[in-house]
C-alpha cells in the first residue's frame, strides 16, 4: 500500500519532495497561496549536488532555461575584469551548475510533480492556509506523512521543536532584477561582456565596490541568456524601516539605483530598467535540534534557512527531498518514524555545516578555502550514498 503523504508548501522544496515521492506513494501539496505563488523571476543557481539529483527526477534543462555556469569572475565598480576562476562541474563534481529563473525552476519542478508519467499526479491545493493538524474550515490533514515545507517564516516549525527558532536577519539586504536581453540591447545598443554569451564564458560574476563599503553586485545570464540576474548586496540601513518578511518583497528601485550610484553607468542604466524589483534582508537561522517528530518532518528553509553567500539553499532544498527516497515502496506505517530518524541524521549535520561554512564565506576568507566549500558542497551524489557512507 502506498503511503498517504501531506506536504505543506508548494515551493522549491515541497515541489522537488512531491516528485521524488510521487513514485511510489499518494502525494497531496498544500499551499495557503493562489497558483501564481512565489513566481519572482529572479535567478537562481543549481550547484553540481542539486542538479546530480534533478537528473534523477527527469528534469529537462532546456525547457527550464537552464545556462550552465563554469566558473567565476571578479570585475571593479568600473567594469574593468580583475581575475578568472575557471571551474569544470561536470568534470569534477559529476554534473553542470545551471543558472535558471526561479520561475521557470519552479514551473519545471510543478510539472514533474503533476504530469501524468512516472507515478499519480500531484494534487496542489492551493489557497489553503494549514493551521496545525487542520485545515481552515475545520477539514483535517489525515496522512501517513507530514512533509513541512513551508519556508523561512514557517508556521508550522514550532510544532516539531517548540518555539524560539526563528530566522535572524544578518545586517545586509540584497535587491534583485533581472532585465531582459532585449531591454539592454535597446539602452545599451549592445550587451556587456559580463553577459553576452560570445564574452560571458559562462561565468558568474561579481561586480565589487572595492571601497570597504561591503556592496557587491552577482550577475549571472538566465533562461538562455534572454535575462541577466542581479543580485546587488549592500549593509542595511540603519534607518530604514524593515521590510515585508519575505525574499520576494517588492523593493524601492530609486534606492537600489542610488545605493550603487558610484558604479559604472552601463550598470546603472540596466538597473534603471527593471520593472520588478525585489528586496529581502538576508537572514538565516541557527541549527534545529532535530527536525522530526514522530512523522512529521521539516525540509528547506523551514529547517534549515540560510543566507545566498553560496547559493546553497535551494540545493540543500533538492538534497532533503532526495533523502525522502527512504520512504521506500511497501513501507508500513508504522516504520515511518524510525526512517524520518534516519534522514534526519543524514541530512541535519550536512546543512548545519553548510549554513556554518555560508555565514563563513560572508567574511574574509581565502581562495582555498572557497573552493574546499565547494569541493564539500558539490561533491554530494545522493542519500544513497550518504547511506553507505
Amino acid at each position: 500500500m502506498p503511503l498517504k503523504i501531506q506536504i505543506i508548501g508548494s515551493g522549491l522544496a515541497g515541489l522537488a519532495a512531491a516528485r521524488i515521492l510521487r513514485e511510489h506513494h499518494d502525494v497531496t501539496v498544500y499551499e495557503r497561496g493562489g497558483p501564481d505563488t512565489s513566481t519572482g523571476g529572479q535567478g537562481i543557481c543549481l550547484f553540481s549536488n542539486g542538479v546530480k539529483i534533478l537528473q534523477t527526477m527527469g528534469y529537462d534543462r532546456v525547457r527550464a532555461g537552464g545556462v550552465p555556469c563554469h566558473g567565476y569572475r571578479g570585475f571593479d565598480k568600473q567594469g574593468n575584469q580583475l581575475q578568472d576562476f575557471p571551474i569544470d562541474f561536470k568534470g569534477r563534481y559529476g554534473a553542470d551548475t545551471l543558472c535558471m529563473k526561479r520561475s521557470d525552476f519552479r514551473d519545471e519542478l510543478l510539472y514533474l510533480a503533476t504530469r501524468a508519467e512516472g507515478g499519480r499526479p500531484v494534487e496542489v491545493v492551493y489557497d489553503t492556509n494549514v493551521v496545525d493538524v487542520l485545515l481552515d474550515g475545520g477539514v483535517v490533514v489525515r496522512g501517513d506523512v507530514v512533509v513541512v515545507a513551508d519556508g523561512v517564516h514557517s508556521r508550522l516549525r514550532h510544532r516539531v521543536v517548540g518555539d524560539g527558532y526563528r530566522a535572524q536577519k544578518n545586517g545586509m539586504t540584497c535587491y534583485r532584477v533581472a532585465p531582459s536581453a532585449e531591454k539592454a540591447k535597446e539602452t545599451l545598443g549592445y550587451l556587456p561582456e559580463w553577459w553576452d554569451p560570445t564574452t560571458s564564458a559562462g561565468r558568474i560574476s561579481a561586480l565589487q565596490s572595492g571601497d570597504g563599503s561591503n556592496r557587491m553586485i552577482a550577475t549571472y545570464p538566465i533562461r538562455n541568456y534572454e535575462y541577466i540576474n542581479f543580485s546587488c548586496l549592500f549593509p542595511t540601513k540603519q534607518d530604514k524601516d524593515t521590510v515585508q518578511e519575505s525574499w520576494y518583497a517588492d523593493g524601492d528601485g530609486d534606492e537600489m539605483v542610488d545605493m550603487f550610484a558610484d558604479y559604472y553607468e552601463p550598470v546603472l542604466q540596466l538597473l534603471r530598467t527593471a520593472t520588478e524589483v525585489k528586496v529581502w534582508e538576508l537572514q538565516d537561522m541557527d541549527p534545529l535540534p532535530h527536525w522530526n517528530k514522530g512523522r512529521v518532518i521539516l525540509i528547506g528553509d523551514a529547517a534549515h534557512a540560510m543566507t545566498p553567500m553560496q547559493g546553497q539553499g535551494a540545493n540543500m532544498a533538492v538534497e532533503d527531498a532526495d533523502a525522502l527516497r527512504l520512504l521506500r515502496p511497501g513501507l508500513p506505517r508504522e516504520e515511518v518514524e524510525g526512517v524520518l530518524e534516519q534522514v534526519d541524521a543524514i541530512r541535519r549535520p550536512r546543512a548545519t555545516r553548510v549554513l556554518e561554512d555560508t555565514r563563513q564565506q560572508a567574511k574574509d576568507i581565502t581562495m582555498e578555502e572557497r573552493i574546499a566549500n565547494l569541493d564539500y558542497n558539490c561533491g554530494y551524489n545522493g542519500v544513497f550514498e550518504a547511506v553507505r557512507g
